[in-house]
């Protein structure tokens, strides 16, 4: 049976993401990282917007891990090894080397000739560098399918576990908190890693954003291949996991983040910090999936559609984003005005391309579709 929530989650995640994309170019800093930003001064609107996006930025790309672990553990119902490898390769490696190439650049291009400098040419994966990361955590949790097959008593036990509510909470919980307080990275939500193009060299290479990752897609594998044993439990959580999430999100703000940003210490260091985020993370992540699976099981026509066209619409989000930017950060209007128009306009003309795509047969596989 097809999880439709499932790829309710993974179209919301993007969303958001595209989303998030369009807050933090209104934030000055975000200049550094190859945004074109608005120059005015935030108005109450987008100020708020940006203060609860810190909420949003600490799970936004682990809970695409943990629905790509999912997927890949459905995927793998179907396919052997083999099979799986030259799946992962088609739907993965095929889009990040074509974007990387003739896509992502455009995105940089648009920022040079914008703020007038040097633009120097070079394939980058940029913001699909998360495409990487999958297709190698795919490769680690192989031998993972293997065990599953040969010896499922120890996948019984988990299966157990999990029949508890809690379970879930700690289980996941507990390895996200020893890596933020192992690694105690300067920036929580930095998880960018494996940023190159495969086999080639990265420098800077982000372990706390790897592991991650890592443990994010083979959570998600673990929990799919339970079944209905995490998704009944997920549901029951779903409020629990929401409050707690909330907490913990206001006392990071208050006790941590505003003093930061005003200059002073936090309350509390930074690793007691990361710890807490990292929990309040799989709190976010959990009430999402919690909240999918008991309102979005279910297939309809918007879902049809938007599990096939986000991908795409990902791809070309940011070089769209950039292009209106041009336009319409320089006008007279209020800042918030300005948000709306940007993702309004971003969402539709990233739905036009992806209808101009999916009608080029020849080019549908380097966009993420099904040839």
């Amino acid at each position: 049976m097809r999880r439709y929530e499932v790829d309710s989650i993974r179209s919301i995640a993007l969303i958001l993401l595209i989303f998030y994309h369009i807050i933090i170019s209104f934030i000055p800093e975000t200049k550094g990282i190859f945004f074109i930003v608005n120059p005015d001064k935030l108005d109450l609107g987008v100020g708020l917007l940006t203060i609860l996006s810190q909420a949003l930025n600490i799970w936004r790309i682990p809970i695409l891990f943990l629905i790509a672990g999912m997927a890949f553990y459905f995927s793998s119902k179907r396919r052997d090894n083999a099979q799986l490898i030259k799946e992962r390769s088609v739907r993965i490696l095929i889009p990040l080397f074509f974007c990387s190439i003739f896509i992502t650049p455009i995105y940089f291009f648009i920022f040079a000739n914008f703020y007038k400098t040097n633009f120097q040419y070079w394939p980058a994966p940029a913001y699909l560098w998360f495409l990487n990361s999958i297709f190698y955590y795919s490769l680690f949790a192989l031998p993972i399918i293997s065990l599953k097959k040969t010896n499922a008593k120890v996948f019984n036990i988990f299966n157990r576990l999990l029949k508890n509510k809690f379970s879930i909470l700690f289980l996941f919980s507990i390895p996200m908190i020893l890596i933020a307080g192992i690694f105690n990275p300067e920036s929580y939500p930095n998880f960018v890693n494996f940023a190159g193009l495969p086999l080639l060299p990265v420098a800077d290479f982000n372990i706390h954003g790897f592991f991650v990752g890592l443990v994010c897609f083979l959570i998600g594998f673990l929990l799919a291949s339970s079944e209905d044993v995490f998704w009944n439990s997920v549901r029951s959580i779903k409020f629990i996991t929401l409050i707690l999430a909330n907490i913990l999100f206001l006392q990071r703000l208050f006790l941590y983040l505003l003093p930061v940003w005003g200059g002073n210490p936090g309350e509390y260091s930074l690793v007691v910090s990361n710890m807490l985020t990292a929990f309040e993370a799989v709190c976010w992540m959990l009430s999402l999936t919690g909240f999918a699976s008991s309102f979005l099981n279910k297939k309809n026509r918007i879902l049809t559609y938007m599990t096939a066209a986000i991908f795409p619409m990902y791809i070309f989000h940011l070089p769209v984003q950039q292009f209106l930017a041009v336009y319409i950060y320089p006008l007279k209007l209020a800042p918030s005005l300005k948000l709306i128009l940007i993702f309004f306009l971003t969402t539709l003309i990233c739905i036009l391309l992806y209808e101009i795509v999916k009608r080029l047969k020849g080019f549908r596989v380097v966009f993420g579709l099904k040839p």
